[in-house]
């Protein structure tokens, strides 16, 4: 069996707020999107990051996420 190689290429925090309340009383979700963050930034530095940009936000947070794209290779 053949090792993998990954190799991490992009990450990506999303912050998703509430936008408004719709005619049925159910939360409006929309999503910010700050792309192209080192993938070696530690978790607790997204969140760092993210809780320095919810403080800009004029609307509720309801969740700061981290999204992590990576290339596998299989190594002979």
């Amino acid at each position: 069996m053949a090792t993998v190689e990954r190799k991490s290429s992009a990450s990506v925090l999303k912050i998703e707020v509430v936008t408004g309340t719709s005619a049925s009383g159910a939360a409006i979700h929309s999503t910010r999107t700050i792309s192209d963050i080192n993938p070696a930034l530690a978790d607790a530095d997204f969140l760092d990051i993210g809780n320095k940009i919810v403080a800009l936000q004029a609307h509720d947070v309801q969740a700061i996420k981290r999204s992590d794209t990576a290339t596998l290779m299989a190594q002979a």
